[in-house]
């Protein structure tokens, strides 16, 4: 009985403290902190701070917010993360939603739009930044398996091939507590504890802070150091990656991928026959930049995907918003937070016509 009682002593401290870091660190919000709970207070109006601390999961972000929808915006905007400043004010609505996503690729767009088709959520225009390297293969990663259900719904059913047992699919972003005394989970976890990292996030309805700032409409205020960049420690950085011959996600990209290709098209076409506006729009890169492209035969396939998705655009009577040449827009290097990305004030000028919709 003593030997019992030792033991039942030496256990239970040890699964509270377990489950006290568990709760406390939850470095993959399963516990004390949830992207339902997120997706709730954004839903509500509230802007979210902490997030890029906390290395959030924007995919499962993003699925709490659209599955927590009430009904469909009026505009949402698809892409990667060079299209995070897109916000409610350039489109005149406050029924606007931002649903990019870091390192975007074909299949989170296919993901996305699964759940808009799965939950019966499509808004009535779909803007879609198709940046250059959506179709190198090369380039793909798996952040995507996130939501790889609703990837695989969307480009089952785009294929012809859903049946009915594949049509459940289904993301769990809320609270989970098995986790609590998971000890896979506290291994991560209790290497936090010395740095003193956990996820936490508070909530403002501040439209700008000093830091990272997940708004209620899905777009993102960049912190202050960001904002107010010096153009000449672009213009160095930019100097140091053309200095490596690197374009982002656009090494090892001798051919824009078919099936990547025909799978954009393909959904263009599901979204056009479930009476959505379609408009793309091409990300514009630095003056620097684009220079370097043009001047390169290795990246020059950016000009290439460019006119490619000029044709589809045409030959699907979709508007076509933007270019890769930043001219268009008359975009300057103090213009931009770093090599890829336009700053929010700068964001509206780069959205202008191309190819009107028929």
């Amino acid at each position: 009985m003593k030997k019992w009682c030792r033991a039942v002593l030496f256990v239970i401290p040890l699964l509270l403290f377990i489950g006290w870091v568990n709760w406390y660190v939850d470095s993959y919000a399963l516990l004390r902190v949830t992207y339902d709970g997120i997706a709730a207070q954004m839903a509500a109006g509230k802007n979210v701070e902490g997030l890029e601390e906390s290395d959030y999961n924007d995919r499962n972000l993003l699925a709490a917010r659209l599955s927590g929808m009430e009904e469909a915006p009026q505009v949402m905007v698809l892409g990667s993360s060079r299209v995070y400043t897109f916000d409610h004010t350039m489109f005149g609505t406050d029924s606007f939603y931002n649903a990019g996503l870091s390192e975007a690729t074909i299949y989170d767009i296919l993901a996305v739009s699964g759940i808009l088709f799965k939950q019966d959520k499509l808004p009535e225009t779909v803007v879609i930044g198709v940046d250059a390297f959506l179709f190198n293969k090369s380039h793909d990663n798996e952040k995507w398996k996130e939501l790889e259900g609703y990837a695989n719904y969307m480009s089952l059913a785009i294929d012809g091939k859903l049946s009915p047992e594949l049509t459940h699919p289904r993301k769990d972003t809320g609270r989970d507590w098995k986790k609590t005394l998971s000890l896979d989970y506290f291994r991560y976890n209790v290497t936090l504890l010395p740095e003193g990292k956990r996820f936490a996030v508070s909530y403002t309805e501040d439209w700008e802070t000093d830091d990272y700032l997940k708004r209620s409409d899905g777009s993102v205020s960049y912190q202050r150091e960001l904002r107010e960049v010096n153009p000449a420690d672009v213009e160095e950085m930019t100097r140091q990656a053309m200095g490596e011959h690197v374009v982002y996600r656009m090494t090892d990209y001798e051919k824009i991928d078919e099936q990547h290709f025909e799978y954009f098209s393909w959904l263009i076409d599901d979204l056009q026959q479930a009476g959505v506006e379609v408009i793309l729009y091409l990300p514009p890169y630095s003056p620097m930049m684009y220079n370097y492209i043009e001047s390169e035969e290795t990246f020059q396939i950016t000009l290439e995907v460019e006119e490619k998705v000029k044709a589809l655009a045409a030959r699907k009577g979709i508007a076509l918003y933007g270019s890769y040449d930043p001219a268009g827009c008359g975009l300057t290097m103090a213009d931009l937070y770093d090599v890829y990305h336009v700053k929010a004030e700068k964001t509206a000028d780069t959205y202008y016509p191309v190819i009107p919709a028929k």
